[in-house]
């Protein structure tokens, strides 16, 4: 069962890991001197872009790397997932991962979620006095398939819908943007099947 929350936390994390594989091509401009409200929102919209399914330029190898260098060594993500299953009483479980069991598990559930598409919303973004760390509140609503197991042992893909309310924490260390922290909150809906 486990594995299944594993496959839904991945889903609402797809966006994190874009955010900070993103960060690449920014680097690629020059290394910032301080966060901006610009040069988040810019980052955070480049990330949409390539969540999006428009850039096909990274593997999951390069996201890996990225990941690596793009989130703090103390960072913590944590989701509350809210799942929504036709005929059954809503459910709800609570995951929180560090870095590297956060990297671990977007391997593990990079082909959990198909047909992935997402668009994010910033809602707000307040950047500290000094520029080294950057509040993020975004919406993201979200759809593709994942596989579910069946009564007979087997799995089906079941299309499922989703909205991620999150909190970053964002900071700045020797000039690349870094995820601190990000703790979201996500109600999935999986049609019937």
């Amino acid at each position: 069962m486990l594995g299944h929350y594993m496959r839904i936390f991945i889903f609402c994390c797809f966006t994190f890991c874009a955010l900070l594989s993103a960060n690449e091509a920014m680097a690629k401009r020059g290394k910032l001197d301080r966060l901006t409200e610009d040069n988040v929102r810019a980052f955070i919209e480049e990330t949409s872009h390539i969540t999006s399914g428009h850039s096909r330029d990274l593997s999951n190898d390069d996201i890996k790397r990225y990941l690596k260098r793009h989130l703090e060594p103390k960072s913590r993500f944590k989701s509350v997932m809210k799942y929504h299953v036709a005929g059954m009483p809503p459910q709800e479980n609570s995951i929180s991962l560090s870095k590297e069991e956060f990297i671990k598990s977007v391997e593990a559930g990079a082909k959990s979620v198909d047909d992935y598409e997402h668009i994010v919303e910033i809602q707000d973004i307040r950047v500290s006095s000094d520029g080294k760390k950057a509040f993020v509140k975004t919406t993201t609503t979200e759809v593709g398939t994942m596989p579910v197991p069946t009564q007979d042992g087997g799995h089906q893909q079941v299309p499922v819908e989703g909205e991620s309310e999150c909190n970053q924490i964002l900071s700045l260390n020797k000039g690349v943007i870094q995820m601190f922290s990000a703790s979201c909150t996500t109600d999935l809906r999986f049609q019937n099947y």
